[in-house]
C-alpha cells in the first residue's frame, strides 16, 4: 500500500514540476511576438525593443544559477514558491503597464521569476532512480513540446482583445500553480544533507563548475545544442515566408508539428529508450539526428521534405536535452545539483542569446540557408563532445560516490 501511495505522490508531483516548466514556457511565448508592438505604443524604438528582450534573458542568465544553488540550500519548495510569485508579479505588471518603464520592470521581475528551471530539474534529480532518471527529465521537455502546440492559440486569442490581456494570463497560470505547488508539492526526501551546507553562490562556485572536468562535456553540449536550435528558431518563420510562401497559420501548424513531435519522444518514448541504449548514446545518435535535419531543412522547396527535416530536428533535440540533463544531474555532487543544473541552464540561456544575434545575422548578410548549415556544424561539434561523456557503469558509481559524499557531510556535522 505504501508503495501504490508513493508511485501516486511521484506522479503528481513531476505533473506539478512539468505544469511549472510550461507555465514558464506559456508566460514567455504569449509575450514575445506582443512584446514589439507593445512597447511601440510607449515610444520604444527597435534598440529598445532588444533590450526589453535581452532584460529577460539576462536575468535568466544571471539568476537560475542562484535559485538553483540557494534550492540545494533551503529546499526545492520553497525556492518554487518564491520564483512562481515573482513570476506572477511580473507578469502582472505587464498587464497593468502604461509606461515603457513599467515594461522593462515586467520583463526583469518575469525574468528573475522564470528562472526556476534548474530548480524544476534539481527536484526531478531528488525524486526519479538512476534508470528513470532520462525519463523524468523528459517532463521538462515534454513541456516546451506542449508549449510549442498551445502558445501560438494562447498568444493569438490575447492579440485579439488587448495586450494586457497577455500578462494577466500568464500571471493567472503563476498563481494557480504557486498554490497547487504550496498545497500538493513535497519538499524531496533526498536533498536534506545539503541544509547543513553552507550556502556559497561567489563568482568562485561557477568556475569551480566550469572547470570541473566530468562537466564540462554535457556543459558544452547544454551550450551548443541550444545555440543551434535557435539559430532555426529565430530564422524558420522567415525561411518558410521566403521559400514556401507560408502564412501565420501555416507557421503555426508547422510550430504546432514541431511541438507534438517532441512531446511524443521527451512524454513516452525516451524512458524507453535510455534504458535500452543509454543517455551517452542517445546523445550521440539525437545530436546526429539535428545535425541532419538542421542541413536538409533549407535545401528543399517541398512541404513534404521539410516537414520530414523538422521531424529529424525534432526527435533529435527530443533525444539530446533530457538525456543531457540526466548525465549532468548524475555527475554532479549530490549537496551541488541545484546549482550545477542552474549553471547548466545558465549556459542554455547564453545559447538562446548568442543564436538569435548569429541567426539572424546569417540570413541576412550570408543567405537564408547559412543559420541551418552554421546549427549543423555545431551540432556536429555536439556529437564530438558526446564521445567523451562517461558510460553508463561510470555514471551509476559516479552517482553513487556522490551519495557516499553527501552522507559523509551529513554525519560530520
Amino acid at each position: 500500500m505504501t508503495n501504490g501511495t508513493e508511485k501516486k505522490s511521484g506522479k503528481l508531483s513531476l505533473l506539478l514540476i512539468f505544469f511549472t516548466v510550461f507555465i514558464d514556457l506559456i508566460g514567455f511565448g504569449i509575450i514575445i511576438p506582443l512584446l514589439p508592438t507593445f512597447a511601440e505604443k510607449f515610444g520604444a524604438g527597435g534598440f529598445e525593443v532588444g533590450l526589453l528582450l535581452m532584460s529577460y534573458s539576462l536575468m535568466q542568465f544571471i539568476f537560475t544559477p542562484f535559485w538553483g544553488r540557494l534550492s540545494d540550500k533551503v529546499g526545492r519548495r520553497p525556492i518554487l514558491l518564491v520564483s512562481l510569485a515573482a513570476s506572477g508579479v511580473g507578469y502582472l505588471i505587464w498587464g497593468f503597464a502604461g509606461s515603457l518603464t513599467m515594461l522593462f520592470v515586467s520583463r526583469i521581475v518575469a525574468g528573475i521569476g522564470n528562472a526556476n528551471l534548474a530548480v524544476a530539474q534539481a527536484y526531478i534529480a531528488d525524486v526519479t532512480t538512476v534508470e528513470n532518471r532520462a525519463k523524468g527529465m523528459g517532463v521538462v521537455g515534454a513541456a516546451f513540446g506542449l508549449g510549442f502546440v498551445l502558445v501560438p492559440a494562447i498568444g493569438g486569442a490575447c492579440a485579439a482583445h488587448h495586450f494586457s490581456l497577455a500578462g494577466y494570463v500568464a500571471a493567472g497560470f503563476s498563481f494557480l500553480d504557486l498554490l497547487l505547488t504550496l498545497f500538493f508539492l513535497p519538499e524531496p526526501e533526498r536533498r536534506t544533507q545539503a541544509g547543513h551546507e553552507r550556502f556559497v553562490l561567489e563568482p568562485n562556485f561557477y568556475w569551480q563548475t566550469l572547470g570541473d572536468r566530468k562537466l564540462r562535456a554535457p556543459l558544452s553540449i547544454f551550450f551548443i545544442s541550444t545555440f543551434a536550435f535557435a539559430l532555426m528558431e529565430t530564422t524558420l518563420v522567415l525561411l518558410t515566408e521566403h521559400q514556401f510562401h507560408f502564412d501565420a497559420a501555416a507557421n503555426g501548424w508547422m510550430f504546432a508539428f514541431i511541438g507534438f513531435v517532441m512531446v511524443f519522444m521527451q512524454g513516452g518514448m525516451i524512458g524507453r529508450l535510455s534504458k535500452r541504449f543509454g543517455e551517452k548514446k542517445l546523445i550521440a545518435a539525437g545530436s546526429l539526428l539535428v545535425a541532419l535535419g538542421l542541413l536538409l531543412t533549407p535545401l528543399t522547396n517541398s512541404v513534404a521534405v521539410l516537414y520530414s527535416a523538422l521531424a529529424l530536428l525534432a526527435l533529435g533535440s527530443g533525444m539530446t536535452t533530457p538525456s543531457n540533463q540526466s548525465i549532468l544531474s548524475k555527475l554532479a555532487a549530490g549537496d551541488q545539483v541545484g546549482g550545477v543544473m542552474g549553471v547548466g541552464q545558465s549556459l542554455s540561456t547564453l545559447g538562446r542569446i548568442l543564436g538569435p544575434l548569429a541567426g539572424g545575422a546569417a540570413f541576412q548578410y550570408l543567405g537564408m540557408a547559412s543559420p541551418y548549415m552554421v546549427g549543423a556544424a555545431t551540432m556536429l561539434v555536439a556529437f564530438a563532445v558526446s564521445l567523451l561523456l562517461p558510460n553508463a557503469e561510470a555514471l551509476n558509481r559516479s552517482l553513487g560516490e556522490a551519495v557516499k559524499q553527501s552522507k559523509s557531510s551529513a554525519n560530520s556535522v
